[in-house]
C-alpha cells in the first residue's frame, strides 16, 4: 500500500486522479492542496466528490505521502519536486516542467529553469515507448495530452524508419486548457471550432519532435534522456465545442511504398500485448469510444491514390492524456500491475 498526495486536486487534472486512485487498491489517498480550497472540503470543489480528508496547503497535504503526483501550473513542479525527491518522496508529475531539456524548455514555455539538474534524473512517462526506463523512478514526466495521441500514432511509422515529412492536425475539448482557462466560456466556443497555435508555435511540438527523434535514434529501447536530434514536423492543434477528447490525424508521406495490409501489420506487430492500445482495420477512432478510459485508439489507412499515410488516434484528453497515464505510470514504478485501478473501456452514451 503506497500513501499517495495529490497536489493541484482542485483542477481538472486533479480530479481525475482522485476518481481513478479512489478504486485503486493499492493507493491510500493522505492529502490534497489547493490554494483556493485550502481548509475546505474537497466538495467545495467537486460536489460529486465526498470524502473526509479536506484540501490543505503543500507541506501539509504531503506531510504522510510516499508518493506525490504534481497536477499544477507548469513552472512550480521545477522548483518543488526536486525537494520532495530528496525527501524520499516518488513524484509524478503532470506539468510541463521535466519533459524537456531546460535549454528547450526555456524557449517554448518562456519560463527560466529552476533545477536544470532535476531534469536528468526525471524519467519520461509515455508507458508504451518508454516503460523500461520507469521502473523504481523516483520522477516521471507525464507527457502532454497531444503528445501521447500524436507519439502513439507515429512510433511504429518513426521506428521502422518509414517517416518522411510529417505533419499533425489534432482537436481538442475545452478541458485541455484547463478549469481556469480563458476563451473557453460556453458564448466562446459552442458553434465554433478554431485553430490555435499553429505552424509550430505550440509547446507540444518540441515534445512530439523529440519522441520521434528517440525512436529513430534507438529502436523501442529508449534511454529518455540522452541525445537525440530532433526532425521538425509540423503541428496545429484545434479547440472543438466539447468536453473532453482528443482526434489526431497524422500525415505521413512514407520514404518508400508501403501497401495497406503491410501498414497493418507493422502497427498490430508494434502494439502486441498493449492493454491500452485499440488498433482497427474498419471503424475509425472517435472521442465517444475512449470517453474516459485510459485507451488510445488508433487506426492506420493507406491513402492508395497518393501513397500517404494517414494515422487516426483519439484519447480522453484527461485520462490517458494525463491523469490516467500518470496512474499507468506509477504502477509501472512500483511494479504494481500495469491495469490496476484502470478501467479499459470508455463510456458510451
Amino acid at each position: 500500500m503506497v500513501r499517495v498526495a495529490i497536489l493541484g486536486a482542485s483542477g481538472y487534472g486533479g480530479s481525475e486522479l482522485i476518481r481513478i486512485l479512489g478504486r485503486h487498491p493499492e493507493v491510500e489517498l493522505v492529502g490534497f492542496s489547493s490554494r483556493a480550497y485550502a481548509g475546505r472540503p474537497l466538495s467545495a470543489a467537486w460536489p460529486q466528490i465526498d470524502l473526509g480528508t479536506p484540501f490543505a496547503q503543500v507541506e501539509e497535504a504531503v506531510a504522510e505521502a510516499g508518493l506525490v503526483f504534481m497536477a499544477l501550473p507548469n513552472g512550480i513542479a521545477m522548483e518543488l519536486a526536486p525537494r520532495l525527491v530528496e525527501e524520499g518522496r516518488r513524484v509524478i508529475d503532470l506539468s510541463g516542467d521535466f519533459r524537456l531539456p531546460p535549454d528547450v524548455y526555456e524557449i517554448w514555455y518562456g519560463i527560466r529553469h529552476a533545477s536544470p539538474d532535476g531534469y536528468p534524473r526525471a524519467r519520461y512517462g509515455l508507458t508504451e515507448l518508454f516503460r523500461d526506463d520507469l521502473p523504481g523512478a523516483e520522477l516521471v514526466a507525464n507527457p502532454g495530452c497531444y503528445v501521447t495521441a500524436a507519439s502513439l500514432a507515429l512510433a511504429p511509422l518513426v521506428a521502422a524508419g518509414l517517416d518522411g515529412r510529417v505533419a499533425v492536425a489534432a482537436m481538442s475539448g475545452v478541458s485541455g486548457a484547463g478549469r481556469d482557462a480563458g476563451g473557453t466560456a460556453f458564448a466562446e466556443v459552442n458553434e465554433n471550432l478554431r485553430p490555435y497555435k499553429p505552424a509550430g508555435s505550440h509547446r507540444h511540438t518540441a515534445e512530439i519532435e523529440f519522441n520521434m527523434a528517440r525512436l529513430r535514434a534507438q529502436g523501442r529501447r529508449v534511454r529518455t534522456h540522452g541525445p537525440a536530434e530532433a526532425r521538425p514536423l509540423s503541428f496545429t492543434p484545434h479547440l472543438v465545442p466539447m468536453t473532453r477528447g482528443i482526434l489526431v490525424t497524422a500525415y505521413v508521406d512514407p520514404v518508400r511504398e508501403v501497401a495497406a495490409r503491410e501498414l497493418h501489420e507493422l502497427f498490430a506487430d508494434f502494439y502486441a500485448g498493449e492493454r491500452f492500445v485499440r488498433l482497427s482495420e474498419e471503424a475509425l477512432p472517435q472521442t465517444k469510444g475512449v470517453y474516459g478510459a485510459n485507451t488510445v485508439w488508433i487506426r492506420p489507412h493507406l491513402d492508395e491514390r497518393t501513397g500517404e499515410v494517414v494515422v487516426f488516434a483519439a484519447i480522453d484528453n484527461l485520462v490517458k492524456g494525463a491523469s490516467g497515464q500518470a496512474v499507468q505510470n506509477m504502477n509501472v514504478v512500483l511494479g504494481f500491475d500495469e491495469g490496476t485501478g484502470l478501467e479499459t473501456h470508455g463510456l458510451w452514451p
